[in-house]
C-alpha cells in the first residue's frame, strides 16, 4: 500500500509533457496489445483502442471485453495503472486550463489575435468607447492595456486584457502591437493637472511611434488630448488623430445655444442610438463622388466626406481615389445592407 502511495505521488510530480506522452503511449500500446492477445475478440487495433479508452476513463460500456485469462490479467493491470494515470492526466489538463484562464484574466498572457484595436488606459470614456465598438462590430477584437487594473474589466469573447505600463515596449509587444489595426490612448483620470495627463499620453504615443519606425510599420494612433494647446507636440510625434474632449464640449455647447437641437444631432452621430456615422470603401462602379452620393441616397444614406475632407461636396465631379474612406450617415440596417452588397460585389 505504501509502495502504491509513493508511486502515485511520484507520478503526480512528473513533467507535464512526459505525463502526456506516457498516457498516450499507454493508451495506444494497450489497444494494440489487447488485439495481439485476443485477435478473436478484438477484430482490429481500433477495437482494442476503443476498449482501452472506455476502460481507463471508467465509462465501461461493456460492449466488448477480454475473455481469455491473459486478456483479463492485462485488464487488471490497466485497471490499476491505466485508470490512475488517466485520472492524473485529466487533472493536469483541468489545472492547466484553470491556470490559463486566471492568467488571461490577470492580463499576463501574450495576445495572438491580429487586426485588433488597442485601448490604452481604462477610463469612463474608454468604457463608453468599448461599448460602442462591441455594439457596432461583432467581428473586431479589442485589447485593453492598463497598469492599475488587476483583472480584466469585462468578460467578453471579443475583449482581451494586458496588465502593465503602456509605455513599456514589452507590454506593447505582449499586446501584439505590430499586428494591431489602430491604437486609442485615453487620458488618465487620476492626474489633477491636464498637462501631466497629456504628458503621459504623449510619452505613450512617442513610444508607439518609435516602435513603428524601428519595425518599419505605421502605428495608427489616436490620442485623447485634454488641452488643444498641446496638439503641436502630438503632431511632432506623428500622431494621426486627436480627440480634444474639453474643447469639443465647449464648441458643442456654443452650437446648442446658437442652433437649438444641434447637440442631439451630434449625440446621435456619436452613439448607436438613431442614425450613426459609418465608414465604407469605394464600390467598383462609383467613379465620381456624385455617383456615390446618388447611389447612397437611394439606399437611405448621406455621403459627407472622404476621411476628414468635407470639401468633396464642392467637387462632386472629381474621381474617387481607390483608397478612399467614405464617411456616411445612416441607420444600422442601411449600413448592414451596404456592407453586404460590398462583400457580394
Amino acid at each position: 500500500m505504501i509502495f502504491f502511495k509513493q508511486l502515485f505521488v511520484k507520478v503526480i510530480k512528473l513533467n507535464n509533457w512526459f505525463l502526456s506522452l506516457a498516457t498516450l503511449a499507454l493508451v495506444l500500446g494497450s489497444g494494440y496489445f489487447i488485439y495481439f492477445l485476443e485477435p478473436d475478440t478484438f477484430s482490429s487495433p481500433f477495437e482494442g483502442l476503443w476498449w482501452t479508452m472506455t476502460t481507463v476513463t471508467t465509462v465501461g460500456y461493456g460492449d466488448i471485453s477480454p475473455t481469455t485469462a491473459s486478456g483479463k490479467l492485462f485488464a487488471i493491470f490497466l485497471f490499476v495503472i491505466g485508470i490512475g494515470l488517466m485520472t492524473i492526466f485529466i487533472g493536469k489538463v483541468i489545472d492547466f486550463l484553470s491556470v490559463r484562464k486566471r492568467l488571461k484574466e490577470e492580463g499576463k498572457l501574450k495576445i495572438t489575435t491580429e487586426g485588433h484595436i488597442i485601448l490604452i488606459n481604462w477610463t469612463k470614456k474608454a468604457k463608453i468607447a468599448l461599448d460602442e465598438i462591441l455594439h457596432t462590430f461583432n467581428n473586431i477584437s479589442i485589447v485593453i492595456i492598463d497598469e492599475k487594473l488587476k483583472k480584466t474589466p469585462i468578460l467578453h469573447e471579443q475583449v482581451e486584457f494586458v496588465h502593465g505600463n503602456p509605455a513599456n515596449r514589452d507590454v506593447l509587444l505582449q499586446a501584439n502591437l505590430l499586428k494591431s489595426k489602430s491604437i486609442m490612448i485615453f487620458a488618465p483620470e487620476d492626474l489633477v493637472a491636464t498637462s501631466q495627463a497629456d504628458g503621459q499620453t504623449l510619452l505613450i504615443a512617442t513610444t508607439l511611434e518609435g516602435m513603428g519606425k524601428e519595425f518599419k510599420q505605421n502605428m495608427y494612433t489616436i490620442c485623447e488630448v485634454l488641452e488643444s494647446t498641446h496638439i503641436p507636440a502630438f503632431k511632432h510625434a506623428n500622431v494621426e488623430e486627436f480627440i480634444t474632449a474639453n474643447d469639443t464640449a465647449a464648441h458643442l455647447a456654443a452650437r446648442s445655444i446658437l442652433f437649438n437641437g444641434s447637440s442631439e444631432i451630434i449625440r446621435q452621430l456619436t452613439s448607436h442610438q438613431g442614425y450613426d456615422l459609418y465608414s465604407i470603401r469605394k464600390k467598383e462602379d462609383w467613379k465620381t463622388y456624385e455617383q456615390a452620393r446618388a447611389d447612397l441616397a437611394a439606399q437611405g444614406a448621406i455621403l459627407i466626406s472622404n476621411r476628414n475632407d468635407f470639401s468633396i461636396i464642392n467637387h462632386l465631379k472629381d474621381p474617387i481615389p481607390e483608397d478612399a474612406a467614405l464617411f456616411i450617415i445612416c441607420d444600422e440596417e442601411v449600413y448592414t445592407k451596404i456592407i453586404a452588397q460590398a462583400v457580394l460585389s
